[in-house]
C-alpha cells in the first residue's frame, strides 16, 4: 500500500462506471451507476482522510473531465488518469504508439503481472471482445471485435427481416428459428474466436473476465474467471509496483 492509506479506484467502461476505495487492510467497498452516482458517493467520503483516486476511462474526454469534477468536493483527494505507456513494472507495450492502447487493455496486463504472470491470454467479453497475449512480459499484440450486444444489435440494424424478441439460453447448437440462428452464430464465433488464439499459446495462462464470461465458461472455454482486472491493474499502477 502507498503511503495514503485510502485509494479511489475508477473504471468508467464504454457502458458503466465502477468505483472502489480499498484502505490498508485491502478491505473493499465501491458502487456502480452514473456520474451523479459518483459525486453523491464522493460527497460522502470523509474529508479529512488523504485519498489517492486513480482512473481508467475509455470514454471521451468530456467524460473524463466530469469525472474529474466528480471528485471536486473531496478537497484531501490527489487525482491521476491513468495512460496507456511504452514500459511498466516489466510489461512491454506491443503498440508503436503505445499510448493509443486501450487503458483498460494496458491496466489488466499490468493486474496479470501483479499476479505473477509472464505469460497470459487475457479474454474480456463485454461491449467489446478484447483478447491480449503476455509472453514473458512482453505484450505481443492482440484482437478486437463485437461483444454478443454489440454483434447482435448490428444484425438487427442493419438488415430488414432480422427481428426477434426472444432470448434463448446460449449455445452454439443449430438454430432453430431467427432468434437461436443469430444468438448460437454469435456464441459460436465468440467461442471459436477466444479457443483460437488459446490454443496458439498452449503454455500460456488463459484469464477471462467481462459480462458475457460466465457464458463463455458454460460453452466450454477452459478459462480463469477473474473479476475487478481494471481494479487490480490500477491499484498495482498506482502503488508503483
Amino acid at each position: 500500500m502507498s503511503a495514503v492509506d485510502m485509494q479511489i479506484l475508477v473504471d468508467a467502461g464504454n457502458t458503466s462506471t465502477k468505483w472502489q476505495l480499498r484502505n490498508s487492510d485491502d478491505a473493499v467497498t465501491g458502487g456502480q451507476g452514473d456520474l451523479r452516482a459518483l459525486r453523491d458517493w464522493v460527497a460522502a467520503l470523509d474529508d479529512s482522510e488523504q485519498y489517492a483516486v486513480a482512473v481508467s476511462c475509455v470514454k471521451d474526454d468530456a467524460y473524463a473531465h466530469e469525472i474529474g469534477r466528480a471528485f471536486e468536493s473531496l478537497s484531501s483527494a490527489t487525482l491521476h488518469f491513468v495512460k496507456s505507456t511504452a514500459t511498466f513494472a516489466g510489461v512491454r507495450n506491443a503498440y508503436d504508439e503505445p499510448q493509443r492502447l486501450g487503458v483498460d487493455r494496458w491496466l489488466a496486463l499490468l493486474a496479470i503481472k501483479a499476479r505473477g504472470e509472464n505469460s497470459a491470454v487475457i479474454i474480456d467479453v463485454g461491449t467489446a471482445c478484447t483478447i491480449d497475449v503476455l509472453e514473458n512480459g512482453q505484450h505481443l499484440g492482440g484482437y478486437i471485435f463485437p461483444g454478443m450486444a454489440l454483434a447482435r444489435d448490428a444484425l438487427v440494424a442493419n438488415t430488414d427481416k432480422i427481428r426477434f424478441s426472444e432470448h434463448p439460453e446460449p449455445s452454439t447448437s443449430l438454430g432453430t428459428d431467427t432468434a437461436s440462428c443469430v444468438l448460437s452464430g454469435i456464441w459460436l464465433t465468440l467461442l471459436a474466436s477466444c479457443q483460437s488464439v488459446v490454443d496458439r499459446f498452449p503454455n500460456a495462462t488463459v484469464y477471462l473476465t467481462g459480462g458475457s464470461a460466465p457464458e463463455l465458461v458454460a460453452l466450454g472455454l477452459d478459462a480463469q474467471r477473474v473479476d475487478d482486472l481494471v481494479f487490480d491493474g490500477l491499484d498495482f499502477w498506482l502503488n508503483g509496483a
